[in-house]
């Protein structure tokens, strides 16, 4: 009887152990990293920038073609994990290539930090060390852009 016991109270805990694992969801850092592999990976997604809050994506930047935005929500759907999308994303329309490009290269070598371009106007998000704020304005000021908003947050 006891040997009966032990293998139903073994079974019983590979069926909650079962459960949970499969049950487990990604968290946000995990769908983050998801999402920024696949923006990096898809050269249509450049300029959009995603970030995750208990599974909701907000998409934000500038994306070419006129139905990118969609395309990009539909494909960040897909991504485990993810609840809910919402798209603020905007078409292309008079932006200055040149900025853009130009804010890309510079953000690129510091990590965790997001740009949007508009009418000249950088948006920075994201999250940066104290240390290399201010080398990072310089770089973008440099650039010569109409606006600098900066809404990074330093660790």
């Amino acid at each position: 009887m006891k040997q009966l016991n032990r293998l139903i109270a073994l079974a019983i805990t590979i069926f909650l152990f079962t459960i949970v694992a499969c049950s487990s969801k990604p968290n946000d850092e995990q769908i983050q990293e998801n999402l920024n592999k696949q923006i990096t990976e898809n050269k249509e997604f450049s300029g959009i920038s995603a970030t995750v809050n208990n599974g909701v994506v907000t998409l934000t930047g500038i994306c070419e073609g006129e139905d990118c935005a969609t395309k990009a929500e539909e494909k960040v759907k897909e991504t485990d994990g993810v609840q809910r999308v919402e798209n603020n994303i905007q078409s292309n329309q008079g932006t200055d290539l040149t900025l853009r490009t130009s804010v890309q290269s510079i953000i690129s070598k510091y990590e965790g930090v997001q740009a949007d371009v508009t009418g000249g106007v950088v948006v920075l998000r994201g999250s940066i060390n104290r240390n290399q704020v201010q080398a990072l304005m310089n770089e973008l000021a440099a650039l010569q852009p109409k606006k600098l908003d900066n809404q990074l947050a330093v660790k």
